[in-house]
């Protein structure tokens, strides 16, 4: 037996904890169960920790997130320190990691994050890459204000140029003509764009 194997029955048999007097066939196949199911979170752990390891990082704040119907991945739109905005895709929905990132990413709508990208390529399509976040870091709701004009441009351009969408969604947000707006401002007038948000399955 090699010391890797060893650690992994002792840390099981940890898990599981004293075999009952009698039940010793019984204790034994939890421990082993326990100790393939370390051993397969291990490799998880080590595949998701290669993708960090391999992550682009930068601030940016979230300011929605919907879900294709035809991929399932969760899209992120997000502000950059720069004022721009950002798209990026989540796994698929109906991966266990995909689910548990979009509704994460639900709960951080407004708040500035430090995400983690890699680009991977699509399946079946070796010239497209998809713009993945693998880890979002929550520091903290973005209060600070957003002037009136680039927040509308934000909203332009979320609406892929389509100017009478924007102002629609601009004034069915019911925010201001003039002066700044905060991010939830901003985030509620996306939300009201044509498909802003489409109803994880």
């Amino acid at each position: 037996m090699n010391a890797r194997d060893l650690e992994l029955t002792l840390a099981a048999a940890r898990a599981v904890g004293p075999c009952p007097p009698g039940e010793e066939a019984a204790w034994t196949e939890q421990v082993r169960a326990r100790a393939v199911s370390l051993y397969t979170l291990a490799d998880t752990v080590g595949q998701d920790l290669a993708r960090l390891d391999a992550a682009k990082q930068f601030t940016a704040t979230l300011l929605t997130v919907r879900v294709e119907t035809t991929s399932t991945r969760g899209v992120l739109v997000l502000r950059n320190t720069s004022g721009e905005l950002e798209q990026l895709r989540t796994d698929r929905g109906d991966s266990d990691a995909g689910r548990a990132m979009i509704e994460r990413a639900r709960a951080l709508v407004g708040h500035r994050l430090r995400v983690y990208r890699i680009n991977e390529q699509m399946a079946g399509n070796n010239a497209r890459q998809v713009r993945t976040a693998v880890h979002l870091t929550d520091h903290g709701a973005d209060t600070d204000p957003i002037h009136g004009n680039a927040a509308k441009d934000n909203l332009l351009a979320a609406a892929e140029g389509d100017k009478e969408a924007a102002r629609r969604a601009w004034q069915d947000a019911g925010l201001p003509d003039a002066g700044s707006v905060s991010v939830r401002q901003l985030a509620e007038a996306l939300s009201h764009l044509p498909d802003a948000d489409t109803p994880q399955p």
